[in-house]
């Protein structure tokens, strides 16, 4: 079986992260595999229920993955608390090669390098990628996506929580190209004044800009949030405003420093010194490169700053002024040793969520076996790490679902996309829009 030629037809991309493209990443010879069933964004609530749901599905998932990259071991890396999850892979697991993986509940226990710290003890290296140690990672609706693949399944639908200020909190599996208000309508929510939704974790997503914003292959979560609420508030900063406010209210703590997550693994990312370099010699780029290793994670911005500014808003200014100028980080160490102090600075997520002031929507949002049903779609050609598909359908064209309707340029890094509802093509600029028949 030609696993990485059947995962690049059905388009399958990672579903948790920045969607890059499955079939490449298989591309590769390791010794581990790990799947990530973190889910480190407080929450949301995919992963920890498609891992009991789909479990039999999983695991031969990740036996395909196994035999493609010639895997010896694989970790089913979940967090301790999720106990029923536990308890069923367990009980499915008939493969002596594949084992589970306790997390603890920190935050950010789902980043791919803090991931593989924790599973092998090996650090990624900067710059670098889990490949680089010997393995690989995909999250689990990703492993759940390639063994539907094999089954001819290609990927038209994703699953999402969707939470926050809404009566009843649910995770459901929505077509990609569902309007951010269709779904939201689906959970009982016709009117969104005086509120802003959030696409993806409340760490890491980001302000939805209209209800007509598509949902992606990578979309993970709805948050629906006052907009005067502090999250918000925090997250609608301009760039400009944020270097204005942190150039005079850094206090140089470093705490931003002492509990980055890529600092504490042994990288040289010190986002305290970023917001030194605001201060003064604006110009010299010297050791602003480091602003590449921020993974953004927002652990500096919306947790570890006591004077509430924003090192990650600074570190994602030097990022875009070093790639104006052509500038690049370029590793100088080879060998990267953990901080001694790494594992008293684990952020609880329990505590991340009470600072973020989300503790009245920290509730269960239950897998829904609902086939929610849009009368109108509109699906991004780019919505992957990469090239955007080149649409192979015209206009007025009736399609099935599953149909492929976006292809890989020639000789790009690109995913494939397919129609996630069977109707007729309306529309196709950088969105293939097609209603129901």
């Amino acid at each position: 079986m030609d696993l990485i030629k059947i995962v690049k037809e059905a388009g399958v991309v990672g579903a948790g992260g920045a969607g890059f493209p499955t079939h490449v990443k298989l591309n590769a010879k390791v010794d581990y595999f790990i799947l990530n069933g973190a889910e480190c964004e407080p929450l949301l609530r995919v992963d920890q229920q498609l891992i009991k749901a789909y479990t039999p599905e999983i695991i031969k998932g990740i036996k395909y993955i196994m035999d493609s990259i010639g895997a010896s071991k694989a970790f089913i890396a979940i967090k301790g608390k999720h106990k029923e999850a536990i308890e069923e892979v367990n009980r499915c697991i008939d493969d002596e090669r594949i084992s589970v993986m306790l997390l603890e509940d920190f935050y950010p226990a789902g980043d791919e390098q803090v991931l593989v710290y924790e599973v092998l003890k090996r650090v990624v290296p900067e710059m670098g990628i889990p490949l680089k140690v010997g393995c690989v990672v995909m999250n689990t609706e990703t492993v759940l996506n390639i063994n539907n693949s094999v089954l001819n399944i290609p990927v038209t639908d994703t699953y999402l929580t969707i939470t926050g200020k809404i009566p009843n909190p649910v995770t459901i599996k929505l077509p990609v190209g569902t309007s951010v208000g269709d779904a939201l309508n689906y959970c009982g929510v016709t009117d969104i004044t005086g509120m802003k939704v959030i696409d993806g974790g409340p760490m890491m997503g980001k302000i939805v800009s209209n209800s007509e914003q598509p949902i992606t292959k990578t979309t993970k979560g709805l948050i629906l949030l006052d907009e005067n609420h502090s999250l918000i508030k925090k997250k609608t900063i301009s760039l400009d405003r944020a270097v204005r406010i942190s150039r005079v209210a850094c206090e140089q703590c470093r705490m931003c420093t002492d509990l980055c997550p890529r600092y504490l693994i042994g990288h040289n990312m010190q986002p305290h010194k970023m917001m030194r370099k605001l201060s003064y010699n604006f110009e010299n780029f010297k050791e602003a490169e480091m602003s590449f290793l921020c993974c953004e994670c927002n652990l500096c911005e919306l947790y570890s700053c006591p004077v509430n500014i924003t090192p990650k808003s600074i570190n994602v200014f030097y990022k875009n002024l070093l790639k104006e100028n052509g500038l690049k980080y370029e590793p100088k160490n080879t060998e990267f040793i953990p901080r001694e102090t790494r594992d008293y600075r684990k952020v609880p997520v329990k505590r991340l969520i009470q600072r973020l002031c989300l503790q009245m929507y920290d509730r269960p949002a239950p897998l829904s076996e609902c086939i929610y049903e849009p009368e109108r779609v509109k699906i991004p050609l780019n919505q992957h790490v990469g090239a955007p598909a080149i649409p192979v359908v015209v206009l007025g064209q009736k399609v099935q679902r599953g149909e492929l309707i976006g292809e890989i340029p020639n000789n790009a890094l690109g995913a494939r996309i397919h129609a996630s509802i069977a109707g007729t093509v309306k529309a196709i600029d950088d969105y293939i829009t097609i209603e129901r028949h």
